[in-house]
């Protein structure tokens, strides 16, 4: 009586399991999954992740062309090995166009890395938020900008006053709630 019972329940579970299982995908290459539709029963990979999906679209352009004028510039005189001096010099002479702040900032950072303090005190302003000069593609971060002008205090450079300025608007948002502001108050030397 009990051998009917388990072979049974075997062979209803052989059943569900063909039914119910998953395709193997392992000899399918990129392009057959990217093709098939998922299947409307199929369960993500884990309960709590949504299922994964290919990228299809490329990226948006750049807002300038790849290589434009003053980036190619800048890239070109580090890879000759320009001075530090050099490249503040040329930082500050790239032509006006979109791309300007990104290839001086390139330039300035690496003259600001070989210990050029001009160049670190250029830097800092690129991630000051209370610096109004174009920063291009660089985000402002008041941590970061902190640190450059320091750095640039400690090989010479005079940056009281952005550090007064920046100083302040730390501390108005900290006032505001910001545990960011609160933190690198907390750091502030």
């Amino acid at each position: 009586m009990l051998i009917p019972i388990i072979l049974a329940a075997f062979i209803i579970t052989l059943i569900g399991y063909l039914i119910f299982r998953e395709p193997d995908k392992s000899n399918l290459n990129e392009s057959d999954l990217i093709s098939k539709k998922p299947e409307k029963h199929a369960l993500p990979r884990m309960a709590n992740l949504p299922p994964k999906k290919i990228a299809r679209e490329l990226p948006p352009p750049p807002s300038y062309q790849p290589d434009a004028q003053g980036l190619e510039q800048a890239r070109s005189a580090l890879r000759e090995g320009i001075t530090p001096e050099d490249a503040v010099v040329l930082a500050r002479s790239l032509p006006e166009s979109p791309e300007r702040a990104d290839a001086a900032f390139l330039l300035l950072e690496y003259a600001a890395d070989l210990g050029n303090a001009a160049a670190a005190d250029l830097v800092a302003r690129y991630y000051d938020p209370t610096d109004e000069t174009p920063s291009g593609t660089i985000r402002k971060n008041p941590k970061i900008a902190y640190e450059w002008y320091k750095k640039a205090s400690d090989v010479g450079q005079d940056t009281q006053i952005e550090l007064n300025r920046l100083h302040r608007w730390v501390e108005a948002q900290a006032k505001q709630g910001s545990k960011e502001a609160r933190l690198l108050l907390e750091n502030w030397h």
